[in-house]
């Protein structure tokens, strides 16, 4: 077996890892939000529709990490890759980049969804405002599939010259650092929007206090993913 087909292999195991991993974040956390939807309903048959509505909308989003695992697997299902060790490494690793960050964003997406969903189907006034922190929450919980997907778009790019070594460990070192940075950072947004949901169906005057608390924490939570995605660029072009 030589290199090219061991690149080749690797592009596959890599398309593998960033689908199958990234459909596991997004398949919980619409199972999740329709799980809470079901129950809402079942408690108040009355705010069918609005709770269904609210239920598709955080559904949308939080298959949004599984659609960028989707583009990256179709990427190395279908690229040309230059044969070396390096490269078949960095292959592996943009999968894991890939489909490690969509697991922590899809399952954090999840969360604000299923409290929305609740929230909506118990007070039946906060609709709109729920619906709206549910989307920041999201939004934010989103980040670290998105950092997820530039990482592995730059190591199924990259050119790798120097130490075969040093350059084979330093792709998969930018993968796994930037996969599971980004899983701490989606559940913890995800469980801080999953509150503020909570806390504004509540207490509907609480919107504004509410949100503002949780735009701040959700910031200070997503900064750990960014360190992440700054050592796996240093990794990738500096190494």
């Amino acid at each position: 077996m030589d290199v090219a087909d061991i690149t080749q292999a690797c592009a596959y195991l890599g398309a593998a890892l960033a689908m199958g991993v990234g459909a596991v974040g997004s398949g919980v956390g619409e199972g999740y939000t329709a799980h809470h939807a079901v129950s809402g309903m079942s408690r108040q048959p009355a705010m069918r529709g609005p709770v269904l509505r609210t239920m598709l909308i955080g559904q949308a989003v939080c298959e949004t990490a599984g659609i960028f695992s989707l583009v990256v697997a179709i990427m190395l299902l279908f690229g040309k890759n230059a044969a070396s060790w390096p490269k078949a490494m960095a292959l592996v690793s943009a999968g894991l980049a890939m489909g490690l960050s969509a697991l922590g964003s899809g399952i954090g997406s999840g969360l604000p969804s299923a409290a929305a969903c609740a929230s909506v189907a118990r007070n039946p006034d906060c609709g709109g405002k729920v619906t709206m922190a549910m989307l920041l929450a999201q939004a934010m919980a989103t980040g670290g599939a998105i950092f997820g997907f530039v990482v592995a778009i730059m190591l199924t790019t990259a050119r790798f010259t120097g130490p075969q070594l040093i350059r084979t460990c330093a792709a998969l070192a930018a993968g796994l650092c930037m996969g599971f940075g980004a899983i701490g950072p989606g559940l913890g947004i995800g469980n801080a929007g999953k509150k503020a949901c909570e806390a504004v169906g509540e207490h509907l005057p609480s919107y504004g206090g509410v949100t503002n608390a949780m735009l701040l924490g959700t910031a200070v939570a997503q900064s750990p993913g960014v360190f992440a995605l700054v050592v796996s660029m240093i990794l990738v072009f500096t190494s």
